[in-house]
């Protein structure tokens, strides 16, 4: 692109004639396109696989699983938590969780062409990427892998203060206050104390020995038990490096 723009503005600059300028635009344009699919092509990695019967069982499970956690009306990524020393401002919740908006998907990572189907999910700056074999995980730095024997996934339930919309397959379990005051009931002092739901979430935690620990939160209770199934089936079929 650089050296299309080069030659084109020294052309004008020595008053080519108009037609000598549209051959160059389209000739530096062919140039570019030319390079770019080049750069993709030497970029790209083939990955293909051929899977025994248990491979492929495994494999639809983990699909199963993944399509199970992404059917939730709602999945966040929980980024940080943050202890509370004064309950009654953030509605008698003990931690401030920040979290953000995620799902799992159907898609490769970049630059790799494979014969079966992948899963992603984003948390945070990481993208992890599920094959067959292992986990890839993208983020700025480049990529790096996680073997599903080395992968655990823990399940639990937590309970978390609504402040927001109440997804449509969330459990309730309790109300409380915006504002709440020592004995839990509703601080007079705020106007706009509205109320709020206490729900029960599934809390999804990946970790690994090499580094990997991250959290999720799904809003429907029962939805990442064949996920994590999955992974657990796949670290026993998986042959040993």
């Amino acid at each position: 692109a650089a050296l299309s723009a080069v030659i084109f503005l020294g052309a004008a600059a020595n008053r080519a004639p108009g037609w000598a300028l549209v051959a160059l635009a389209v000739l530096g344009g062919a140039g570019i396109v030319a390079a770019y699919l080049k750069d993709q092509l030497r970029k790209t990695v083939v990955l293909m696989y051929e899977l025994d019967e248990p491979m492929e069982k495994a494999l639809e499970a983990l699909h199963a699983g993944a399509n199970g956690m992404a059917s939730a009306n709602a999945t966040w990524h929980v980024s940080s938590h943050a202890r509370v020393f004064d309950r009654k401002y953030h509605a008698g919740a003990g931690t401030v969780v920040e979290r953000k908006p995620t799902r799992f998907v159907s898609a490769p990572p970049p630059f790799v062409q494979t014969n079966i189907q992948t899963i992603a999910v984003n948390v945070g700056t990481q993208t992890l990427h599920f094959f067959p074999d292992r986990v890839l995980i993208y983020d700025a730095n480049g990529v790096g892998a996680v073997s599903y024997q080395g992968l655990q996934v823990l399940v639990s339930s937590t309970r978390f203060i609504e402040d927001g919309g109440v997804p449509r397959d969330a459990t309730v379990v309790d109300r409380t206050w915006r504002y709440v005051n020592k004995k839990g009931g509703p601080d007079r002092r705020f106007k706009d104390n509205r109320e709020l739901s206490v729900c029960q979430y599934e809390e999804v935690a990946l970790r690994s020995d090499t580094g990997l620990n991250e959290l999720l939160q799904v809003s429907r209770l029962g939805s990442a038990a064949g996920f994590a199934s999955a992974i657990a089936r796949l670290s026993r079929v998986m042959p040993t490096e």
